[in-house]
């Protein structure tokens, strides 16, 4: 009988080793990224960090030169930029995400630090690639504001923009609520399927027709401002009600 054969999944890094010291945040996202790609390390040393508080990240061994990265919340350290919700507010993260209530809202979760370990990463592994076909080390430097900014370049475009947007930029927007409290999220890029979807639920006619255009333009204005009344007419409705009404007019609903 013979025996069973033994496979393991080779990754990316395996074989490179893992060093990284200074502040724990950003770089503890780099560091643990790596090392699910592969690469062998301790946890993160708290040790002396670069100059304004960066962290350095290092990946060897192979037939590679020494990989190197830093990284920061900011490029200046007297910016003020120390963590996730300066980060936030001084890039334009909490102004885009707040527009749809009116006014600055930061995001509930790592996001500018989340941005900068995946950007660190992708350096890193440019960086090997290029080693790989003949050319020199690289370093990395990133940084939370410059990463901040690169995920609202879109609207700092838009807003720097001759022409003004298609939509109003006002508050407002999803999710939805069912008559037995269910949030709910619809989507469709068919303005007949949202019709059909709205007058399924006895929305009025007018409101149907204003609040296409700024539910389509939603996520490159981060708002929505249509009718209220959309958001009373499904206050009106139960979910499963809503639900046949989505399956009656090709729109999708998802629960939150």
């Amino acid at each position: 009988m013979a025996s069973p054969a033994t496979t393991q999944t080779v990754r990316p890094l395996d074989g490179l080793r893992l060093d990284t010291s200074g502040p724990p945040e950003p770089a503890g996202l780099v560091a643990q990224h790596l090392r699910l790609l592969g690469a062998a390390g301790k946890d993160l040393d708290p040790g002396p960090s670069e100059q304004g508080g960066a962290a350095r990240i290092t990946l060897s061994g192979g037939d590679f030169s020494d990989a190197e990265a830093r990284v920061a919340w900011a490029d200046d350290a007297a910016s003020g930029i120390t963590d996730e919700a300066t980060a936030q507010a001084a890039t334009g993260i909490m102004a885009v995400h707040g527009r749809r209530d009116g006014e600055p809202r930061g995001l509930a979760a790592d996001y500018a630090a989340t941005a900068t370990a995946v950007l660190t990463v992708q350096g890193l592994l440019a960086g090997l690639l290029g080693q790989a076909r003949g050319g020199p080390a690289a370093r990395v430097a990133t940084s939370a504001d410059r990463a901040g900014l690169l995920t609202v370049s879109q609207y700092l475009a838009a807003s720097g923009a001759d022409e003004g947007e298609a939509v109003e930029l006002a508050s407002g927007g999803p999710p939805f609520t069912a008559g037995d409290g269910t949030l709910f999220e619809l989507e469709t890029l068919d303005p007949g399927a949202w019709a059909a979807f709205w007058r399924a639920l006895d929305a009025p006619a007018d409101a149907i027709r204003a609040g296409w255009r700024p539910f389509q333009f939603r996520y490159a204005t981060a708002c929505a401002p249509f009718p209220q009344t959309l958001h009373v007419t499904t206050l009106a409705h139960t979910w499963s009600r809503i639900l046949r009404a989505a399956s009656e007019s090709g729109a999708q609903v998802c629960p939150l």
